[in-house]
């Protein structure tokens, strides 16, 4: 297949480095960011590949492929593939690296074998010969990144730093749900609040059979100065949580409001909730509600 057209040429990771130093994470990263990821692509079809992506076949901001040194012949070749590689594809070399020792703790912990070792030998010594094969590598990378006192969120971050421009936006997708205790306890559940302590509308007779989502119902519910004292400090502390969650590097919260049946004071609250936070909005949160139980019997 012909080379594409200079302007039309899809970006391309390659993530790289020694074994234990984070590519797993890093490939994680940038998969949950909207690129297209191929963990331990071998030499042999890397040209495939490449066929496909930039025939626009496979829709995606980027590519990114794990290559290392489970492949014997990516280290001796590298150097010319990269040349190649630069005339298909807008190309960036990733390199993770990270001391012997802490490599040696992190194959410990995870009880792993090096893909080096063999029967005879030691871990330290087929981490010091991955470090002698993968020089000429390293040297040529676009970037090296030492992963040795870092975390896999901090590693994330740091990708989504180097790529911003192409990544997608990252977004927190915040799903409130409302519940009734009565149905079971929501689960899973990052957040939950529990507002059986406000008054139930339930007990009113003409407003029984209807729900949250009832203006009546509402002004009932929020009539009650404890309520709206309530629903304050509930969306301060969203306010609050949501930028704070983001930036760690959540992709998903799921925050639950029960009460007895499901029915009024949660969707109350819920509704509510879902109105302040959109009115207003935070960057990077998206918002949506579910009723889970609202149409239940009362």
């Amino acid at each position: 297949m012909a080379a594409a057209p200079k302007s039309a040429k899809p970006f391309l990771v390659v993530v790289t480095g020694l074994s234990g130093a984070g590519l797993s994470s890093a490939i994680n990263a940038l998969q949950d960011n909207g690129f297209y990821c191929i963990d331990n692509l071998p030499m042999e079809l890397i040209w495939n590949a490449v066929d496909v992506i930039s025939s626009g076949k496979i829709k995606a901001r980027g590519y990114a492929f794990v290559m290392d040194i489970r492949d014997e012949r990516f280290a001796a070749e590298f150097p010319a593939l990269k040349t190649k590689l630069s005339e298909r594809v807008k190309l960036d070399i990733l390199f993770l690296t990270a001391s012997e020792t802490v490599l040696s703790i992190r194959y410990g912990a995870t009880r792993r074998k090096h893909p080096l070792l063999d029967a005879k030998g030691s871990l330290q010594a087929a981490i010091r010969k991955e470090f002698e094969l993968l020089e000429p590598v390293e040297r040529a990378a676009d970037a090296v990144l030492d992963t040795t006192t870092w975390s896999a969120q901090q590693l994330a971050r740091t990708i989504e730093s180097r790529y911003y421009k192409d990544l997608p936006p990252r977004s927190l997708y915040l799903n409130i749900v409302s519940f009734g205790f009565k149905y079971g306890q929501l689960r899973p559940a990052d957040l939950m609040f529990d507002v059986r302590f406000l008054t139930n509308p339930y007990f009113v007779p003409e407003l029984r059979d209807k729900s949250g989502l009832d203006k009546s119902v509402r002004d009932y519910v929020m009539a009650n100065p404890v309520a709206q004292q309530f629903f304050d400090k509930l969306h301060d502390l969203h306010r609050f949580l949501l930028p704070e969650y983001f930036a760690e590097g959540k992709h998903y919260l799921r925050v639950g409001i029960g009460c007895t049946g499901g029915r009024h004071r949660s969707v109350c609250f819920a509704e509510l909730l879902l109105e302040s936070l959109s009115t207003t909005p935070i960057d990077h949160i998206v918002v949506n509600v579910m009723h889970r139980d609202i149409d239940l019997p009362a």
